[in-house]
């Protein structure tokens, strides 16, 4: 009697742990925050100073800047990116890109789905832009098939950029 009291009770402490856990993250979900189970990039903690004349910190404060002098970008301080899936503009900065000698930068983007299936995004189709308070940097656009967990890779003049970001339903 004994033993089957303390296997009902362990069951019902399961259940009720994981309940908890689905409606955490159904709560995290819904409020943008990315599930535990995407492995998305965090600001490190020594973090990514870009060289002069760009500014020491993202002009947008929920961004970091993430990467290294030949190749960086700008991610969300919480691991989330919804326009992704609406389609954005995705900005890359390096030192070595200079817009007065080439105007499209020869540079790939592209994005794996690692919590479910789905087709691969790959974009070389490149431009450059410009404002005051970042500087010319690389451009392109990122529409991606559908929400999840991705995982980018970046390739410019032999330099690559790896990162992970949550794609939330919108």
């Amino acid at each position: 009697m004994m033993k089957r009291t303390c296997t009902i009770l362990l069951l019902a402490a399961l259940l009720l742990l994981a309940g908890c856990r689905a409606s955490q993250l159904f709560t995290a979900q819904s409020a943008g925050l990315p599930p535990q189970a995407c492995p998305v990039t965090v600001q490190p903690d020594d973090p990514f100073i870009p060289p002069d004349p760009w500014p020491a910190t993202s002009p947008d404060p929920g961004r970091f800047w993430y990467g290294n002098p030949e190749l960086w970008t700008a991610l969300p301080l919480s691991g989330s990116w919804p326009q992704l899936a609406n389609g954005d503009k995705f900005w890359l900065w390096s030192e070595q890109f200079d817009v007065h000698q080439d105007e499209t930068p020869d540079f790939t983007v592209t994005a794996e789905r690692l919590d479910a299936a789905a087709p691969t995004f790959r974009s070389d189709e490149t431009t450059n832009g410009y404002h005051e308070s970042w500087h010319w940097a690389m451009l392109t656009g990122v529409e991606l098939p559908s929400p999840g967990c991705w995982q980018f890779e970046v390739t410019y003049k032999g330099h690559q950029l790896e990162f992970v970001v949550q794609v939330p339903e919108q």
